[in-house]
């Protein structure tokens, strides 16, 4: 298209040899009406060149592509710069396709615009193929979600089976282990938790006892760590 950079005018002539591109050509004033279209581009819409002419080649369009058409050939008429958009053609056959309309605006000798260019490829082919590969990258992220979830749900349940592990609020412990638990955990002595809890020392051991054989737990470290894992202290305590 670059040799149409600078013509004094596209003569009917001109426009005709047109016929002879294989691809989808169409020819615009400066105003974005349509001036022409090629055989290729009437073969595929199965229109008429009387048909196309002014903003009848829009009719072509599907709709929301064709409201949206003047908004973006006034931002190239305004910047007299090369252009491509995509948009819907309905075929012949009454399907709608996928094209990339791409177009140029050509002058003549005095710099002064005349209009603009261009041509329309299919690209039907490759928008369904990069939906299908949306679509392939969202199940993957769904998958790799639900994997996840899975390995989180397993890692709960063999917690849930290591010795001393209880769900929060389990009923096994009365309040007043776990008091002496919560205790425990933060680090105080027997001696210190039964001066905090007003008890013997001798009760607070009795409780300690019951709480390791309660929960299969058979050190305070052991104790701690549920405590922790049970929300029962911070992990810094």
């Amino acid at each position: 298209m670059n040799n149409l950079a600078a013509v004094s005018e596209l003569t009917p002539d001109m426009l005709k040899a047109l016929d002879w591109v294989p691809a989808m050509v169409w020819v615009a004033g400066p105003d974005a009406q349509c001036k022409h279209v090629n055989s290729a581009w009437r073969e595929v819409t199965g229109r008429a060149l009387e048909e196309c002419l002014g903003n009848g080649w829009l009719s072509a369009m599907h709709p929301d592509d064709a409201n949206a058409w003047p908004d973006q050939v006034n931002e190239a008429i305004k910047t007299l710069q090369p252009f491509s958009l995509e948009c819907r053609l309905r075929r012949k056959d009454g399907r709608y396709r996928w094209f990339m309309k791409s177009g140029r605006p050509y002058y003549n000798e005095k710099g002064a615009l005349l209009g603009f260019i261009g041509f329309c490829t299919d690209v039907t082919s490759q928008k369904h193929a990069l939906e299908s590969l949306r679509q392939a990258r969202e199940k993957h992220r769904s998958v790799l979600t639900n994997l996840k979830e899975a390995v989180s749900t397993i890692e709960d349940v063999l917690r849930t089976d290591e010795p001393g592990h209880a769900h929060r609020g389990d009923n096994r412990l009365t309040p007043r282990q776990r008091e002496i638990l919560h205790l425990i955990a933060r680090g105080y002595a027997t001696r210190e938790i039964a001066v905090q809890l007003h008890v013997s020392v001798k009760t607070v051991e009795s409780h300690r006892a019951q709480l390791m054989q309660r929960l299969n737990i058979h050190d305070v470290a052991g104790l701690t760590r549920y405590a922790i894992r049970n929300g029962m202290v911070p992990p810094d305590a």
